[in-house]
């Protein structure tokens, strides 16, 4: 092996000791939550249906339904995500041989990172130019996706190229 080149060097510092302010939204302390809107890439929004939540075309009246994720970063790139308040939080479950996002009633200021059941509740963000993507930390692989068709739950995939599902979020600060 010969010795590494300087941009393998700055490659390894950087991986080694990132910045963690860095991809924390609003650069926050980590128990402050914040809330964001998020809509994937054909323009639907999250809005709460039965206790479920789903993706759709909001339109006139119908857009006040919009749910706001509230977010709790707990380190660079993952986070807690939840809505109404942060009284419900997202989390990743095996029922079975099945893989579900649930609507779990737990505060996400209670959870804790360090908790292997805080686990279940953490999503790893990626950004790739103006669109995000969530994967599931308790099940890696998974992530978090709407149906092309509107109107139906939010759920996870293990398929992320798929043509049928999307995978891809605009992610704002609200």
């Amino acid at each position: 092996m010969g010795i590494c080149s300087p941009s393998h060097f700055i490659f390894l510092l950087l991986f080694l000791f990132p910045a963690e302010t860095a991809c924390r939204p609003s650069g926050k302390r980590p128990s402050e939550m914040q809330a964001f809107r998020i809509w994937d890439v054909n323009q639907k929004t999250f809005y709460l249906r039965n206790n479920q939540l789903v993706a759709g075309y909001l339109q006139g009246q119908n857009t006040k339904l919009e749910e706001k994720l509230n977010v709790v970063p707990v380190e660079p790139h993952a986070m807690l995500l939840g809505i109404h308040g942060g009284k419900l939080c997202l989390s990743c479950v095996k029922v079975g041989d099945e893989i579900r996002l649930q609507l779990e009633e737990v505060d996400i200021t209670d959870l804790s990172r360090t908790q292997e059941q805080g686990k279940r509740f953490t999503f790893i963000r990626t950004d790739s130019g103006t669109t995000t993507s969530f994967e599931s930390a308790a099940c890696p692989g998974w992530f978090l996706c709407t149906a092309l068709e509107a109107d139906q739950p939010v759920s996870l995939t293990n398929r992320p190229e798929e043509a049928v599902i999307v995978t891809k979020f605009y992610f704002q600060q609200d």
